[in-house]
């Protein structure tokens, strides 16, 4: 496999502009010459449903923030309510449904823990597809469907932090900026699409053991495929 990676570090500001349905965000793209602005979201209105799922007492709007939690605290306690011994939602996990197919999307979000644990806190960006993970010490990691891994130390991302997120995406190549911090991975494995997903493309936010997620803005454009002039 052949893989060609380009990055620079470069600060940014106003990556999550505010917005109102006369003054939508602008749209600004290094893969793309077009977006359509398909979500725009603050968390000062009503939960979403369409986007995050189903509405539950985990899952809830409070001062701005769409705050995640886990739906119980112990596996006795979700057993008894699940009967069953799986997929207990003894860690917060949401979803960003509906993802374009080619798109540029501007998050902020923080998970809060005290620890890292194996795998987790975690974005995927497809459902079980390209993986955004935090470094022990500072900084993040990409790991590629069936492909490479890529470690970001330079990022500085860190747990209980705020992460200004933009990501950049067509099937084959990824732009991933992370605190301004911004590296393209062009590669074969770069895709959203998991055929074993019949709720996808999403994204997937999985906090781990005693963990919150936070999310505190959302811009999601969707973006016509021909290439932009560079």
């Amino acid at each position: 496999m052949k893989y060609a990676i380009t990055f620079a570090a470069v600060l940014f500001t106003s990556i999550c502009p505010s917005t109102n349905a006369t003054d939508p965000p602008p749209f600004k793209s290094q893969l793309f010459e077009k977006g359509t602005l398909v979500y725009s979201d603050d968390f000062d209105q009503e939960y979403n449903r369409e986007r995050w799922g189903a509405p539950k007492k985990n899952k809830q709007i409070k001062d701005g923030k769409l705050v995640v939690t886990a739906q119980f605290t112990s596996r006795e306690e979700a057993m008894k309510a699940l009967k069953r011994d799986h997929h207990l939602g003894l860690e917060p996990v949401v979803h960003l449904n509906r993802i374009p197919e080619a798109f540029v999307c501007h998050l902020r979000y923080r998970f809060e823990t005290d620890k890292l644990t194996p795998g987790r806190p975690s974005l995927q960006i497809g459902h079980h597809m390209i993986g955004l993970g935090y470094v022990e010490g500072g900084g993040h990691r990409i790991k590629l469907p069936d492909g490479p891994e890529f470690t970001e130390p330079e990022s500085g991302m860190k747990l209980n932090e705020w992460i200004d997120l933009v990501i950049e995406y067509k099937k084959g190549e990824i732009r991933i900026d992370v605190n301004g911090y911004r590296n393209t991975y062009k590669h074969e494995a770069v895709t959203i699409i998991n055929g074993k997903d019949k709720l996808g493309p999403r994204f997937s936010f999985k906090g781990g053991p005693d963990c919150q997620i936070m999310f505190d803005s959302v811009r999601l454009w969707k973006c016509e495929i021909s290439e932009k002039p560079r």
